[in-house]
């Protein structure tokens, strides 16, 4: 199955160039798009899934969830922006930047590759150092590379194997 494939240390070698990453979905204005897939991908590689979690707990709108596989699910609709959970996290791993009201939603050009299997998505064609890419891939742990979610692979090292644990 392919998955969209975000690359953060070949992101990070492109010296910060996500603006020059852009998108087709008609609904990501400014490039809402790989910004929230970027989020998502930092966070599912960052976040230390703390059986307490105080970001949770602070958060006054319920917008935060901590689900059984432990890692911190965020309700957008809910969240008010208050940055009280950003403040709880003890390993800062929830940054300011990336906490909005709104959130886009990446659909992962899922009817583009439907209809053409061989489809390459403008975020892919544009990102530099290919640092996203739609690829048929595997989870690789000895390689840095997880799946988050179903259609999205993060190729990142994660605390998880640093420790152990994955």
């Amino acid at each position: 199955m392919k998955r969209l494939l975000i690359d953060i240390p070949a992101l990070i070698a492109g010296k910060g160039a996500i603006q020059e990453i852009e998108c087709e979905y008609m609904y990501h204005r400014q490039n809402a798009g790989a910004f929230d897939l970027l989020e998502v991908a930092e966070f599912a590689s960052y976040c230390r899934r703390c059986l307490d979690a105080f970001c949770v707990s602070a958060c006054p709108k319920e917008a935060l969830e901590r689900l059984e596989t432990g890692t911190i699910k965020r309700h957008n609709m809910r969240c008010v922006g208050c940055k009280s959970c950003i403040l709880a996290c003890p390993f800062g791993t929830i940054f300011p930047e990336v906490i909005n009201y709104l959130s886009t939603k990446c659909d992962y050009c899922l009817n583009q590759l439907g209809d053409h299997p061989d489809y390459i998505p403008v975020c892919a064609k544009t990102a530099p150092n290919n640092a996203f890419q739609m690829v048929d891939i595997e989870e690789q742990p000895e390689s840095h590379i997880f799946f988050v979610g179903e259609h999205l692979a993060v190729k990142s090292p994660s605390w998880l194997q640093k420790e152990g644990k994955r």
